[in-house]
């Protein structure tokens, strides 16, 4: 039996992981903090699927295509008993990324087929480059994509308190639609989404975005790095720090990311506060951010000047 459980909130560490779940349970993109690890314990085997902390990001595969390769290397040979299948799915988001991998975990056997290897091999590329990947695919295609992670993507500026059956939920009508888009009866979906520059500094930009496509027109017209401002709600904030590659060097995330958990209260690396890896990271999951708009930028603009 193949189970989901999703549980809003910050991550656990590997010790927290295998001592309170029970074995064969996988933990999914950022549910357990660090690289991915598997572990054979005497009553059963442990997976951690992740692509966030500790990693080169653009050299690590997503969650997703993580998920898919195991699946085809022989993932199933070794969680299972009594000849059945056996995985307890664990997650603490609804993202694009954490959609497709237990899609694809909830559903094995479909995992070579040519559209769903299509599917997370984008989703693979746009992950790994916080979505400003150039993506030669016809419009078409993109097109459904989009329409595939529609409903995440509606849910997305309300993701600071949002309860696990609404994630649930998220998690299953983007489900339905990759059940539709993996043999071929996708719709399609427009490129919406806009950006206000709201502030910035020396090479990076401080927007505050409708949609999250809105990085895409971001790059294209010149912004390698940024601050996206993405929700709010109750003086709680949700942001999104980026920058195109670990080449623009005079954007270093992970020390923004350290600057601003210090500034909230957090250890300078803490797996409850801002965290994410080399490129991309963000404010606390569930929770969002205390800090308003004109702190965060002042902080990132004073990391900048120091790293210069």
């Amino acid at each position: 039996m193949i189970t989901l459980v999703v549980r809003p909130g910050p991550a656990l560490t590997r010790e927290q992981f295998l001592a309170t779940h029970p074995p064969y349970s996988v933990a999914l993109d950022g549910y357990v903090f660090g690289e991915p690890w598997l572990a054979l314990e005497p009553d059963g085997p442990y997976r951690n699927f992740n692509h966030h902390e500790t990693v080169d990001r653009s050299c690590t595969s997503a969650t997703c295509e993580q998920a898919r390769r195991a699946v085809i290397l022989g993932f199933y040979d070794l969680f299972r008993t009594g000849g059945e299948r056996v995985a307890a799915l664990h997650v603490n988001d609804c993202d694009q990324d954490v959609c497709l991998s237990t899609w694809i975990l909830m559903n094995p056997d479909r995992a070579t087929e040519p559209l769903v290897r299509v599917v997370s091999q984008i989703v693979d590329l746009l992950d790994m480059s916080a979505g400003v990947f150039p993506m030669p695919h016809e419009r078409d295609l993109r097109g459904q994509i989009r329409w595939v992670f529609e409903p995440y993507q509606r849910a997305r500026p309300n993701l600071a308190g949002m309860t696990s059956a609404v994630m649930r939920e998220v998690i299953r009508d983007v489900h339905h639609r990759l059940d539709a888009f993996a043999i071929g009866r996708a719709e399609t979906a427009p490129l919406p989404g806009e950006y206000t520059r709201i502030g910035g500094g020396d090479g990076w930009v401080f927007a505050e975005v409708s949609h999250q496509t809105a990085r895409e027109k971001m790059v294209a017209s010149g912004v390698r790095a940024a601050v996206e401002l993405f929700g709010r709600a109750d003086e709680r904030y949700l942001y999104t720090v980026w920058r195109r590659s670990e080449y623009v060097v005079k954007f270093p995330v992970r020390e923004i990311l350290a600057a601003l958990n210090v500034a909230e209260g957090y250890a300078a690396v803490d797996r409850t506060g801002w965290g994410g890896a080399d490129t991309v990271g963000g404010s606390p999951r569930a929770r969002g951010s205390a800090l308003a708009p004109a702190a965060v930028e002042a902080i990132v603009n004073t990391v900048i000047a120091r790293s210069h």
